[in-house]
């Protein structure tokens, strides 16, 4: 399906007559739709890809809510008198085993303010996170949890 997902975005920049990356992305998206429509009328069989497209674009705008509230919760802190971080390192228990499912979700933290992932234990079944707004080790671990890892196995799972 991915691949012809690709050969559908090529056609629409070939009949464009363009090959930007707007028209590439147009194409996509509406190749991606066509191939959705196909797969619901019966024309094509059920792939992974279909339902995995749902789950990607989920992860992508949960981390950017999640980005966009942390960088308020931090400017705010910055701009106003009061010290509100309570800052903590929390062992997270691993549901993530192969090293992309671990990779991503470190990413995802990462990049998210507020938070760094420090270290994976060596048997690979604990994370290491250092959080800067912390209410309580429980709480922290299950917003990683519930939020990014679960949305990262269901992306990579």
């Amino acid at each position: 399906m991915l691949l012809g997902n690709v050969l559908l975005a090529l056609a629409w920049a070939a009949l464009q007559g363009e090959f930007s990356l707007r028209t590439l992305v147009t194409g996509h998206v509406l190749g991606y739709l066509i191939l959705l429509a196909m797969v619901r009328g019966g024309v094509l069989n059920r792939s992974p890809y279909i339902g995995r497209v749902h789950l990607v674009i989920g992860l992508a705008g949960y981390f950017f809510w999640e980005l966009l509230k942390a960088n308020l919760r931090l400017a705010v802190d910055v701009a106003t008198p009061r010290y509100n971080m309570k800052p903590g390192i929390i062992a997270l228990p691993l549901d993530a085993r192969r090293d992309a499912e671990i990779l991503l979700l470190s990413m995802l933290i990462n990049t998210t303010p507020g938070s760094v992932a420090l270290d994976v234990s060596p048997d690979r079944k604990t994370l290491y996170v250092h959080v800067m707004y912390m209410d309580t080790p429980d709480a922290a671990r299950d917003e990683i949890k519930q939020g990014f890892e679960r949305r990262v196995l269901g992306v990579l799972g």
